[in-house]
């Protein structure tokens, strides 16, 4: 029987612990070639201006855990100007205002389909426990004071992550809504019992932390890396939160693998997404490391505490999100669902057929 999840059940479930032990096991692997990942696939359609239809895809096998996964979203994505700044946003156009997200998770012994999972809760998850391992390897390891750039749905388990592998006591959090400010830090100071400082600007988030995080969907720089002090480690999820100055003073720019996203289109104009990597040049791939290589202890991470260390998202050389990020918290969620008899199950023999693919 193929198990079906909503994001409610994911959530029953899934612990960041959790998912931070499946993104070692996925990047280790990776990195010692036991692992294989097809590198993220965008098919863009222009449907009006800053508007497009987006379908992307990822996938990958981790034979150590006997699964596969296939992660697609179908998205309408609109790039507005937000308080000067360029940002990405997706609309909500599905029947009850809602978005299009799965994870397909299949036994590599026999094909089976054992999992279909809404992906939106796992997403956010699989991010936020990717960071916590960057984190993990180059921030230093008396770091506690930690500068939040974003309040949306990537910035909680951005935090959350951190908490898991430092000894955070207190962020400094900046958003261009202060409402939005306000909001996060009474949800999330109780959630994870630390303080949360608000700013009514930038700056102040970078003065004095030992990790910079940026969790934003800002297509353009949401600080300044003049303003970056030795020894701090940058986490950020995308390359459009970055300026190139950031990248210049950054020893090491650790990235998820050295496989690149795929992009495809039809329309005049070129989605923002394309130009993500303006800042990123050939001349800092040198400072280039893989979170495997990382984790493995084959590369060679922070060496000093007064170096500034980075870890880049999409875009930041070859880094993007990855399949078998999904394999690896996709089975954890699948054993333990079944486990608590979560979710609804359908007749797998639906997705079988006789006449060979």
């Amino acid at each position: 029987m193929t198990l079906f999840l909503k994001n409610e059940e994911v959530e029953q479930v899934l612990t960041m612990d959790d998912a931070i032990a499946g993104m070692e096991i996925a990047f280790s692997d990776l990195a010692k070639g036991e692992a294989v990942n097809r590198p993220r696939s965008h098919s863009y359609a222009q449907l009006a201006e800053d508007t497009f239809y987006c379908l992307k895809t990822m996938d990958g096998v981790i034979p150590r855990l006997g699964v596969a996964a296939i992660r697609l979203t179908s998205d309408i994505t609109y790039e507005p100007s937000i308080g000067g700044l360029r940002r990405l946003e997706k609309l909500r156009l599905l029947p009850g205002n809602k978005y299009l997200g799965l994870v397909l998770l299949f036994s590599i012994h026999n094909g089976e389909l054992l999992a279909i999972m809404q992906d939106g809760f796992l997403q956010t998850m699989r991010v936020g426990a990717t960071s916590a391992l960057a984190a993990r390897c180059l921030a230093r390891e008396n770091s506690h004071v930690v500068g939040l750039f974003g309040t949306g749905g990537q910035a909680g388990p951005q935090l959350q992550g951190l908490c898991a592998v430092r000894k955070i006591s207190k962020v400094k959090l900046y958003s261009p809504n202060e409402e939005h400010r306000r909001n996060f830090a009474r949800i999330w100071e109780k959630r994870l019992e630390i303080e949360i400082q608000v700013e009514d600007e930038a700056r102040p988030v970078v003065q004095g932390v030992d990790i910079v995080a940026a969790g934003t969907s800002s297509l353009d720089p949401v600080f300044s890396g003049d303003w970056l002090e030795p020894g701090q480690h940058v986490n950020s999820l995308q390359s459009g939160e970055l300026d190139r100055k950031t990248y210049e003073r950054a020893s090491v720019v650790a990235t998820r693998a050295t496989e690149r996203s795929t992009f495809y289109m039809t329309g005049k104009q070129i989605p923002r997404q394309f130009l993500k990597t303006q800042h990123f040049t050939s001349e800092f791939e040198p400072k280039l490391r893989t979170l495997g290589g990382l984790l493995n202890k084959t590369e060679i991470g922070r060496t000093s505490t007064e170096e500034i260390t980075l870890f880049g998202g999409t875009g930041t050389g070859p880094s993007s999100g990855l399949g078998i990020q999904f394999a690896a918290v996709g089975i954890k969620i699948y054993q333990a669902a079944r486990k608590k008899g979560l979710g609804w199950e359908i007749d797998s023999e639906l997705f079988c057929e006789d006449i060979q693919p």
